[in-house]
């Protein structure tokens, strides 16, 4: 019902149209706010359940801080053994360098010294092969001058008496 529709009597509205108009006014806001307690009732619920699932996430959330801090301190330690370690091998690098250094140094000087010695062989052959072949120069000349000889001291004519 609404105010338009309240009946009228001679003196203003009805006593009684009045008292049923409260009613229902009474009753659409009695409806109203237990329709507002239910739903009250239920966001409490839901923020009840929502306050205890943050909860139990921020437990999770702290133990798996607690973990990464567990791994965070060794990982600070794997990085503290990880550089002494590299200290010591590169020491221990340092040293084989240096022993590798010498022993290719020694092996150089050796190699050196045994290239000095084929350098020396190769100048005495460079030079037995010098005087052979000027010896065989000097052979071939005085064989070159006996063929001449022999050409001029052969005869010139008809050798065709010989045969």
């Amino acid at each position: 019902m609404r105010l338009e529709e309240l009946k009228k009597g001679f003196w203003g509205y009805r006593k009684d149209a009045v008292f049923q108009y409260i009613a229902q006014q009474e009753e659409q806001f009695t409806q109203k706010m237990a329709d507002k307690d239910a739903q009250t009732e239920q966001r409490v619920q839901q923020d009840k359940a929502r306050i205890q699932e943050l909860e139990q996430e921020n437990r999770a959330l702290k133990e798996e801080l607690a973990r990464l801090r567990g791994q965070q301190d060794q990982i600070s330690q794997a990085i503290l053994d990880a550089r002494s370690s590299a200290e010591a091998l590169k020491a221990e690098t340092r040293a084989r360098e240096e022993e590798a250094r010498e022993t290719v140094r020694k092996a150089l000087e050796r190699d050196l010294e045994e290239l000095a010695g084929y350098r020396s062989q190769v100048e005495t052959l460079k030079q037995t092969i010098q005087v052979t072949l000027a010896r065989m120069g000097d052979q071939a000349e005085a064989v070159e001058q006996q063929a001449e000889e022999l050409l001029a001291a052969a005869p010139n004519g008809n050798l065709t008496l010989f045969q």
